[in-house]
C-alpha cells in the first residue's frame, strides 16, 4: 500500500476517535448529573473544559508539530489522550472527572492540531481535496456515532465504561500513528526552533476566556461582572498576543498569513459556516422531544441525517474539487447549507418527519461540498513549514463558530420563546408548544443569516493556492491565478 494511502487511514482513524469523544460525553451528562449528584450547571464543565482547552491550545499544538515533528507531536497527543481516558473512568468526584478531562484535551490537542497536516503532506496537490473529503466524512462518522455508542455504553455498563472501553482504541491508534506515518521534513536552515511561549500563552487566555464567556452568557447573565470581565480580559489578551507575535522572531501563529488570501477567507467562511450549523445541534433535540415527543433514540435518528450526508459525500466533493477545480464549489455548498438552514426556519408542530429530514439532507449536502475545498485550499495556502498552523486553523475555527452559533441559537430561542409565552420558565420545556415553536424559527432564520455571511466571504476567495516563505517566518501570496 502506498504511502499515502497508509497515512490516511492512521490520521482518519485517530480523526473518528477524537471526533467522537466530543459527542460521547455530551449524552453521559444527564446519567453524570445523578450519579455525582451535582446540578447541570456543574456537571457540564465535563464538556465545557476541553472545548475550552482544545480551542485555546490547538494552534499552539499545530506550531509545536512544525518546529518538533508533527508525528512526534500526534502521537505524544494519543498517548496523553488514552492515558486521559483510563484514569477518567476512576474519577470518585465531578471535579477528578472534569481534572482528567482538562488532561484528555492536551493529549486532543497536539493531535487534532497536527493530523490535516500530516495528511497535506502525504498526498501531492491535485489529490489533496480527496484526502482532506475523506478526512472530513470521518468526523461525520464520529459526530454520529457518538451519542448511539456511548448511549449503548451506558445502558450497559455505566458511565465509566465511555472511557475505559475506549483505551484499546486510543493504542490502536497510536500504533498505527508509530507504523504508517513518517517523520516530517527538516525545518529549512536558519529557521529557529524556539517556541514564543509568551505568544501561546496570551493567545489560551484570550481564545478560551472569550469561548468561555460566549458559552456560560446565556447561563450567568451577558451582562453580569464575570461575563463582561471575561470579554474584557480576552480583548486585552487579544491585544497583547498580537503586539507579540509582531515582534517574535518564530510565532505561533506568522501574522502575514492572513494575506495571503486563500487562507484568510477559508478559515472565516469555516468559522461563519460553523456559527449557523451549530443551530441544528441545540434547537433539534428541543423541537424533536418537546414538540415532537420523539424519544431520545428517534431524535439521534434524525440528527444523523446530516452526519450521514458528511460520512457519504465528503470524498466525492474532495475527488470533484481535485479533478475540475470549480471556482466556486465552497460558496455552492454553503449556499445549500444556508437554504437548509432557512427552510428550517418555516417548521412547525404538524411538519412531517420526511419533510424535516429533507432539510436536514440539503445541510448536510451543502457541508460536505463546503468543507472538503475550503479545508483543501487552507492547507495549499502556506508553506510546508506551516501546514500544522493551517491545520490548527481548521479546527480552532471550527470551535469558535461553534460556540458562537450555540450561544446565538440558545439565547435567541429563549428570549423569543418567553417573549411569546408572556412569562419566563426555568427549563424551554415548562414553555407553551407554540411559543416554544416560534422561538426555535426565529432561531434558525438568524443561523441561516449567520451562514449566509459565509457565502459573501467564501466568493471572495479567487484561486489563489500557494504561498511562500518571506523574512523567515512570515508568509506573502505567491504567483495568484486569479
Amino acid at each position: 500500500m502506498a504511502y499515502k494511502w497508509r497515512c490516511l487511514i492512521a490520521v482518519a482513524f485517530g480523526t473518528f476517535m477524537a471526533t467522537m469523544d466530543f459527542s460521547i460525553v455530551n449524552v453521559a451528562l444527564p446519567t453524570l448529573s445523578r450519579e455525582f449528584d451535582r446540578s447541570p450547571d456543574t456537571v457540564v464543565w465535563a464538556t465545557l473544559i476541553s472545548s475550552l482547552v482544545v480551542t485555546g491550545l490547538t494552534l499552539t499544538a499545530g506550531r509545536v508539530g512544525d518546529l518538533y515533528g508533527r508525528k512526534r507531536v500526534y502521537i505524544t497527543g494519543w498517548v496523553i489522550f488514552t492515558l486521559g481516558m483510563a484514569i477518567a473512568s476512576f474519577a470518585q468526584t465531578i471535579e477528578q472527572l472534569i481534572a482528567y478531562r482538562f488532561f484528555q484535551a492536551i493529549g486532543v490537542s497536539l493531535a487534532m492540531a497536527n493530523g490535516n497536516a500530516i495528511v497535506t503532506d502525504a498526498f501531492p496537490p491535485e489529490e489533496r481535496g480527496q484526502a482532506l473529503g475523506t478526512t472530513g466524512s470521518v468526523v461525520g462518522a464520529g459526530l454520529m456515532s457518538g451519542p448511539i455508542i456511548g448511549g449503548v455504553l451506558l445502558g450497559l455498563f455505566g458511565w465509566q465504561s465511555i472511557f475505559y472501553l475506549r483505551v484499546p482504541i486510543g493504542i490502536i491508534a497510536m500504533t498505527l500513528a508509530f507504523l504508517f506515518i513518517r517523520p516530517s521534513e527538516p525545518l529549512p536552515a536558519g529557521t529557529s526552533r524556539k517556541l514564543d511561549i509568551p505568544g501561546a500563552v496570551a493567545l489560551f487566555v484570550a481564545l478560551s476566556s472569550a469561548l468561555l464567556a460566549v458559552n456560560r452568557g446565556q447561563s450567568w447573565g451577558w451582562g453580569s461582572p464575570v461575563i463582561v470581565g471575561l470579554l474584557i480580559f480576552a480583548i486585552c489578551a487579544l491585544i497583547a498576543f498580537l503586539r507579540i507575535e509582531s515582534k517574535a522572531v518564530s510565532p505561533v501563529v506568522a501574522l502575514a498569513l492572513f494575506k495571503v488570501r486563500a487562507f484568510s477567507v477559508g478559515v472565516s467562511s469555516l468559522a461563519l459556516s460553523f456559527a449557523g450549523q451549530s443551530a441544528v445541534t441545540f434547537l433539534l433535540p428541543f423541537y424533536l422531544q418537546e414538540v415532537k415527543d420523539f424519544s431520545t433514540a428517534r431524535t439521534g435518528l434524525v440528527m444523523a441525517t446530516v452526519p450521514s450526508m458528511m460520512l457519504l459525500l465528503s470524498p466525492v466533493s474532495g475527488r470533484v474539487s481535485d479533478r475540475y477545480g470549480f471556482q466556486h464549489q465552497t460558496t455552492f455548498g454553503i449556499a445549500l447549507v444556508s437554504i437548509g438552514l432557512l427552510s428550517m426556519a418555516t417548521i412547525n408542530a404538524g411538519t412531517p418527519v420526511p419533510m424535516l429530514v429533507l432539510r436536514l439532507a440539503l445541510i448536510g449536502i451543502g457541508t460536505a461540498i463546503f468543507m472538503s475545498p475550503n479545508s483543501s485550499a487552507i492547507m495549499g495556502s502556506v508553506p510546508k513549514d506551516r501546514l500544522g498552523t493551517a491545520s490548527a486553523a481548521v479546527g480552532t475555527a471550527r470551535n469558535i463558530g461553534n460556540a458562537t452559533g450555540l450561544a446565538m441559537a440558545s439565547a435567541i430561542v429563549v428570549a423569543v420563546s418567553t417573549a411569546s409565552a408572556g412569562f419566563s420558565a426555568e427549563r424551554l420545556a415548562d414553555l407553551p408548544e407554540g411559543a416554544l415553536v416560534d422561538g426555535i424559527r426565529v432561531a434558525f432564520l438568524v443561523a441561516a443569516i449567520a451562514s449566509s455571511t459565509a457565502i459573501v466571504a467564501s466568493s471572495l476567495k479567487g484561486r489563489t493556492a500557494r504561498a511562500v516563505v518571506v523574512a523567515g517566518s512570515g508568509v506573502a501570496p505567491a504567483a495568484s491565478r486569479e
